[in-house]
C-alpha cells in the first residue's frame, strides 16, 4: 500500500482555492438580497414621485409633452375633381333662329383638408368662360372649344371652411363659411344651375331618427353682391328640410319643404351682377319689379332593381316631382316640374337616364339663379336685359319663362 503524502505544489494549490472561497462567501454576505434592492428601488421612486409635487408646487402646473404622433396627427388631404366632355346642340323652331353645336369641357379639381377632427378647409378650381367684367359665369363652370385652341380660364369656385362638431352616432352637424357646394341644389334644377355656389353663412344638421327615417335641415345666409355706394346689399336666405325613409330594401321615398327669399332685390341690375339668363319682369333700366321669396315642395319614390346588363350594382329607378309658388309677384308666379331616372351615375359601371317636363313662369323665382343651358329663344330683348351688341340681337336665354322637355344622359 502507497504511503499519502502531499507535494509543495498541491498544498499551494489548496490554499488558494480555500482562500478564494472564504472570500466569496464574505462578499454574498455583504450584498444584499433581491428583496432589499427591491425596498431600496420603491423608496427611490417614492422620494422622486415627493420631490415632483414640490416642484410642481413651486412653478406651477406643469405642461404634459406633446407628443406629434400621438397628440396632434397630420392634417388629412383629399383631393377631389373630374373632367368631362359633351356636345351641345341647340335648334329652334324659329325661322331666323340659327342651330349651334358646341363642344363643351368641364373640369374641376379641390383639395380638402381636414385640420383637426372638428375643423375642415377646402378650394376647387373650375375652368370656365370668362364673364366681361364680373369673372366667371357663376352659373356655367365649362368652357367651348372655340378660338383656334387659345388658353382657357382656370376659377376658384370653392374656398371654404367648415366646423363638424361631434354629435354621437346619430346626428351630424355642419356650419360652413365661405363659398362652398350648394345644399339647396335639387335634381330637378328648378331653383339653381348645378354649378351655383353661393358665398356666405350654412348650418346644415341630420338626424336619424330611426332605422329607417332620416331627417335633414338645412339653413343658408348669403351676400348676392357688394354695393360700394349703399350699405343695403342684397341677400338671399335659404331653408330647406327632408324626410328620408327607408321601407325596405329595395323601396325609399323622399319628402320635402323649402322657403328662399331675397332681400333688397331691386339692387340686382344688370350693371351690378352678371345678367346671363332672361325671364323675369324688369323695368326698362334692368330693375326687378317684383319680389322673389318662393315656397318649395318636392317629393321621389325609388325601387332598387336587381343586376342591369351593363350597370355596376343595384338598378335604381327614381319618380320625381317638384313645385314653387312665388307670393312676391301677382301672377306669372307659378313652377313645376316632373319625370324620372333610370340608373344613377355615380361611380365607374354605372350610368343614368332621365327625363324631365318643366313649367317654370317669369316670376317664379329669381332667373340668376336657374339652369343656364336650356332656355326659351326670343325674337325680342326684353326690357331692362344687357345693353351688349349680343343681347341686342335677341336670340336664346336660358331662365325662367320657359316649358320644356328635357332629357339627360351620364
Amino acid at each position: 500500500m502507497m504511503p499519502l503524502c502531499f507535494s509543495p505544489c498541491l498544498l499551494r494549490s489548496f490554499r488558494s482555492a480555500w482562500f478564494t472561497l472564504a472570500l466569496a462567501v464574505a462578499h454574498a454576505a455583504e450584498t444584499p438580497s433581491l428583496a432589499e434592492r427591491v425596498h431600496r428601488l420603491e423608496s427611490l421612486v417614492e422620494a422622486l414621485r415627493e420631490e415632483n409635487a414640490a416642484l410642481r408646487r413651486e412653478g406651477g402646473p406643469a405642461r404634459a409633452p406633446v407628443v406629434a404622433s400621438e397628440k396632434t396627427p397630420a392634417p388629412s388631404v383629399r383631393l377631389t375633381g373630374d373632367l368631362r366632355t359633351r356636345l351641345s346642340s341647340g335648334m329652334y323652331a324659329a325661322r331666323e333662329a340659327v342651330a349651334r353645336d358646341q363642344l363643351l369641357f368641364q373640369f374641376h379639381f379641390g383639395v380638402v383638408s381636414a385640420v383637426s377632427e372638428t375643423i375642415e378647409a377646402g378650394f376647387r378650381f373650375s375652368a370656365g368662360d370668362l364673364n366681361t367684367g364680373f369673372g366667371g359665369t357663376p352659373l356655367s363652370a365649362q368652357f367651348s372649344a372655340a378660338d383656334n385652341g387659345s388658353r382657357k380660364y382656370a376659377f376658384i369656385d370653392r374656398a371654404f371652411m367648415a366646423w363638424k362638431p361631434v354629435l354621437g352616432p346619430e346626428a351630424k352637424m355642419a356650419v360652413t363659411l365661405g363659398k362652398a357646394e350648394n345644399l339647396f341644389f335639387t335634381s330637378s334644377r328648378i331653383l339653381f344651375d348645378t354649378d351655383y355656389m353661393p358665398e356666405g353663412l350654412t348650418e346644415e344638421f341630420s338626424l336619424q331618427l330611426t332605422k329607417r327615417d332620416r331627417l335633414w335641415i338645412a339653413g343658408g345666409q348669403y351676400m348676392l353682391d357688394d354695393i360700394t355706394s349703399s350699405a343695403r346689399d342684397p341677400w338671399m336666405f335659404a331653408g330647406r328640410m327632408r324626410w328620408d325613409a327607408q321601407w325596405d330594401a329595395a323601396w325609399s321615398t323622399s319628402v320635402g319643404v323649402g322657403l328662399l327669399s331675397i332681400t333688397r332685390g331691386a339692387q340686382l341690375t344688370a350693371a351690378n351682377v352678371a345678367n346671363t339668363n332672361r325671364g323675369n319682369t324688369r323695368t326698362a333700366t334692368g330693375v326687378l319689379v317684383h319680389a322673389y321669396r318662393p315656397f318649395y315642395a318636392e317629393a321621389a319614390i325609388t325601387r332598387l332593381l336587381g343586376r342591369v346588363p351593363g350597370y355596376t350594382g343595384k338598378f335604381p329607378v327614381t319618380l320625381q316631382a317638384d313645385l314653387l309658388h312665388n307670393p312676391g309677384a301677382p301672377a306669372q308666379n307659378d313652377a313645376w316640374t316632373a319625370g324620372f331616372t333610370l340608373g344613377k351615375a355615380s361611380k365607374a359601371g354605372q350610368w343614368e337616364v332621365g327625363y324631365r317636363f318643366l313649367h317654370i313662369e317669369a316670376d317664379a323665382w329669381y332667373e340668376e339663379m336657374l339652369d343656364a343651358e336650356y332656355g326659351a329663344y326670343y325674337r325680342a330683348v326684353p326690357p331692362g336685359w344687357n345693353n351688349d351688341p349680343a343681347s341686342l340681337a335677341g336670340g336664346p336665354g336660358g331662365g325662367t319663362n320657359i316649358r320644356s322637355h328635357s332629357i339627360r344622359t351620364g
